[in-house]
């Protein structure tokens, strides 16, 4: 069961979708990615279908965000800064106890490092809200058209879970929402961008009235990637169509 579109104004002075490419200096990918879009909109509604919690895995209420299209108002300025950040700690991730960080030891703790970032962005996020079919409830309809109330209540105070941001926490963005908006008309390509996680094999892996795995080895979080063409300013992801009488989402990249 699909929902209507709906579409939200971002902005915000500066951004960062970090490339995954770059270990160690954050260089941000020219465009918002779509996962960057989805968490905007869980920040201000979101119910997810599977529980991180064992005693509620059987809770199958819920709904899932599906970004259709980005429309670009403002591209944004590639800028560069230069920061100081706490130093990473091999030991850390190898999963061994280490020694507490002196913080106020600036020559151990802290490094220096470069971040190319952008600034003043200004971006349209158009998305639907999806119930999967085999999570289709008596209610299945009310429950839809009630998420996209809520969430358009919820856009127009100004309310969210926690104040949403643009890649980065260090970057939180304005929201408002917009009807029939327009972006910049401009045509170019990104090149390849990150789209999102597929979380299937981590679910696949931890089913219904199982016990919380203690290794997750073979639940491999696999990325996804797509060609972002932007045309007459959009940058179309997916698409709402009407199969049998029922609307689904069609991705088109």
């Amino acid at each position: 069961m699909i929902s209507d579109p709906v579409c939200i104004r971002v902005k915000g002075q500066w951004a960062c979708f970090t490339r995954p490419e770059f270990h160690v200096e954050r260089v941000s990918y020219p465009v918002i990615t779509p996962s960057a879009a989805r968490g905007i909109l869980e920040s201000i509604l979101m119910k997810p279908i599977e529980k991180p919690q064992s005693d509620k895995r059987d809770d199958k209420s819920g709904f899932i965000w599906r970004i259709l299209r980005i429309g670009i108002v403002e591209k944004g300025t590639p800028f560069s800064i230069l920061r100081n950040e706490l130093k990473t700690s091999k030991i850390a991730f190898s999963g061994k106890a280490s020694q507490p960080v002196n913080v106020s030891d600036t020559e151990e703790s802290h490094t220096q490092r470069h971040s190319l970032i952008l600034k003043d962005v200004e971006y349209l996020i158009e998305a639907a809200i999806e119930v999967p079919e085999e999570y289709i409830r008596n209610n299945s309809v009310i429950s839809v058209v009630k998420y996209r109330k809520i969430f358009e209540r919820r856009v127009k105070s100004g309310r969210c879970f926690h104040r949403p941001y643009l890649g980065c926490r260090e970057y939180p963005c304005e929201f408002e929402w917009v009807e029939n908006a327009e972006p910049t008309k401009i045509s170019e390509s990104f090149g390849q961008v990150f789209k999102d996680f597929n979380y299937v094999p981590m679910w696949d892996l931890w089913r219904t009235g199982d016990q919380r795995p203690s290794n997750w080895e073979n639940a491999k979080i696999g990325r996804k990637s797509f060609l972002a063409e932007v045309k007459d300013g959009w940058i179309n992801i997916a698409k709402i169509e009407a199969m049998n009488g029922k609307r689904k989402v069609v991705e088109l990249c």
